[in-house]
């Protein structure tokens, strides 16, 4: 199946399932994301949209944007926002981010803190992660989950995100 193919049957799908989780790459970033469904509390209340490459060379790093966005929910929500790097990555590293967003890296594993996304609000985080020496096709996963508990622990919340989307990269 050709990759439009791939793209407009998952489209469809998503769109039956309601789904909210955008993945977008760059190289199409003017024209239509690909949604799946969304891991928040209250699927429609937000929006999330990573950005990403497709593909790198060996050795090379990897940019991924990854934007949250409170469209309905009232109050104030916490994300946690989790990442799962496969070993073909050597490092990853967060390169840009809010003050108000708490980050940590431990070997492969993204754990972020999002605070106070009050309804419209949204928050950007950027992280980089350098492509290891071998050819193939490496698989990041991206997770979410919202609460209104300012006190909620990353690490448990973490075990309670069900769904994830995958961002895919070939490296050559």
């Amino acid at each position: 199946m050709s990759p439009l193919t791939t793209r407009l049957s998952a489209a469809a799908l998503a769109v039956a399932l309601c789904g909210t989780f955008l993945v977008q790459s760059p190289a199409s970033a003017a024209g239509s994301a690909l949604p799946a469904v969304a891991p928040a509390a209250a699927p429609n209340d937000f929006r999330y949209l990573i950005s990403f490459p497709k593909h790198v060379r060996r050795g090379g790093s990897l940019i991924y944007t990854v934007k949250v966005r409170n469209v309905k929910a009232k109050d104030q929500h916490y994300v946690a926002l989790v990442g799962d790097f496969p070993t073909r990555f050597r490092k990853i590293k967060v390169i840009s981010k809010p003050r108000s967003v708490k980050c940590s890296v431990k070997r492969r594993d993204l754990s972020c803190w999002i605070t106070s996304l009050d309804k419209g609000d949204s928050t950007t985080v950027r992280v980089r992660a350098w492509a290891g020496s071998r050819r193939g096709i490496a698989t990041v996963k991206f997770g979410a989950i919202v609460t209104t508990d300012g006190k909620a622990d990353v690490r448990k919340l973490r075990k309670e995100i069900r769904r994830t989307i995958k961002a895919r990269t070939r490296i050559r």
